[in-house]
């Protein structure tokens, strides 16, 4: 059944004539207020699932879509979406002034998103119809070929250069420029994306420090430093916090550039605009090794320093001088978020407080909240066992761990392991939440 001749089941509400996306918001909001009458702990997500079931969709995913498809732009950027040519041609044959029609809220074009998702024939087409490949959106500030790049479309990008679109892509709001868009991202070290950025160099654009570590090309980084030394310091936008390359390594998990940024003098106390070093951005236990043993020739150990590495004589001793120690740096949320589980053990072991908030990136967290983020399930379980409560909300998003962990199975799910993983993660917080 399409989402066009969307029908009721028994027993649900109607949906009113022509309803809004505005008219959807204010419902979800009014849905909240009265949830939390009953659940003060409701979620926004909460509110828009039974308001979904209400008019008898399977999430609010899919009654956002059918209530954005019944308008002339909704049904637009659904045929650049799909790529469906003759949609498109019908839709703006009727509606000329709709082509250079933006969505909301951050204002693509039906270029972005016939670009971003790879669509070449409607790409052509919104081309050929005298869209210009230039035009920026408003979120990013990107143009199409940004998202094309991005998204591993090389015959996309291909047509976009050579109609007129700009292959160095500089301005756009992560100062990543085109090369960056197409290497810089989860996902991008693929044969697909080191394409892309060959055709962008054959064009004229030119690698940065970020777009030759996120390749693996050491001489490329070599090169850069050896050219403009402050390269190896140089910090990305505030998006990503200013953090700097060696950041940037380890959050990838990039073991020979962070070895050879280390190597070429990257500083490995240096912090991004939050005051966290490299190693606050370990995702796997197996990153932060020669960061932290890098830290410990500078600084000497310390109880991070020495739990990353499970030098745990000198985190007995630094313990036995300062029994506060544990309770401070944060340094069983680091130890949760990198997965690394002999150091969450020890920690719990050592009178560390499963349920302390700390602020990592202006948001107050506990160690499960990082747990779910870095998708851990062995450490959310050791969590748990401890005493953590997953009912405690950050400061910034308003969620819980469940809210964390359900919000990154649906958008983060990329592979099967991270599926795997993520979907243990929610069954261990949904069991829990049951039993609370």
């Amino acid at each position: 059944m399409s989402e066009q001749t969307h029908q009721s089941p028994p027993g649900a509400s109607s949906l009113p004539d022509a309803p809004s996306l505005e008219w959807l918001r204010k419902q979800a909001k009014h849905s909240l207020d009265e949830l939390r009458r009953s659940n003060p702990d409701a979620q926004l997500s909460d509110a828009q699932f039974e308001l979904a079931k209400r008019y008898g969709f399977a999430s609010w995913r899919a009654l956002k879509a059918h209530v954005d498809s019944l308008t002339i732009d909704g049904q637009l950027f659904d045929a650049a979406r799909k790529g469906d040519v003759k949609k498109l041609t019908k839709l703006l044959d009727a509606h000329p002034e709709k082509l250079y029609a933006r969505n909301q809220p951050y204002e693509h074009t039906l270029l972005h998103i016939a670009a971003h998702n790879g669509h070449l024939p409607a790409v052509d087409f919104l081309l050929k119809r005298g869209i210009d490949a230039n035009t920026r959106e408003k979120g990013d500030n990107t143009y199409a070929m940004h998202w094309a790049a991005a998204g591993g479309h090389l015959d996309v990008v291909r047509l976009l250069a050579d109609a007129g679109g700009d292959v160095i892509g500089e301005g756009d709001d992560h100062a990543l420029g085109m090369i960056g868009w197409a290497t810089g991202w989860d996902g991008c070290d693929d044969a697909t994306h080191r394409a892309i950025a060959d055709f962008l160099i054959s064009r004229g654009a030119r690698h940065h420090i970020y777009s030759a570590m996120s390749i693996g090309d050491e001489d490329e980084v070599r090169r850069i430093v050896a050219a403009d030394p402050s390269q190896l310091e140089r910090p990305q936008s505030h998006n990503e916090d200013f953090r700097r390359p060696l950041h940037f390594a380890v959050h990838g998990n990039l073991h020979r550039m962070v070895k050879l940024l280390l190597e070429l003098g990257a500083d490995p106390l240096g912090t991004d605009a939050s005051g966290q070093t490299a190693v606050a951005y370990a995702m796997t236990p197996q990153i932060a090794p020669p960061v932290v043993e890098a830290m410990r020739d500078r600084i000497g150990p310390t109880l991070l320093n020495s739990v990353a590495i499970g030098d745990w004589a000198s985190a007995e001793r630094l313990l036995h001088q300062n029994p506060d120690v544990v309770a401070r740096e944060g340094v069983l949320h680091l130890m949760a978020k990198s997965g690394n589980i002999a150091a969450v053990k020890w920690l719990l072991d050592h009178g560390a407080d499963p349920n302390a908030r700390w602020n990592h990136w202006n948001d107050l967290l506990t160690p499960l909240h990082l747990a779910v983020l870095g998708g851990h399930p062995e450490v959310t379980r050791a969590l748990l066992a401890a005493g953590a409560d997953p009912t405690i909300r950050d400061t910034q998003h308003d969620s819980n761990a469940l809210g964390w962990a359900q919000f990154f199975l649906e958008h983060r799910g990329d592979s099967a392991e991270k599926r795997r993983r993520g979907q243990e993660i929610v069954g261990l917080l949904e069991k829990r939440s049951k039993k609370s």
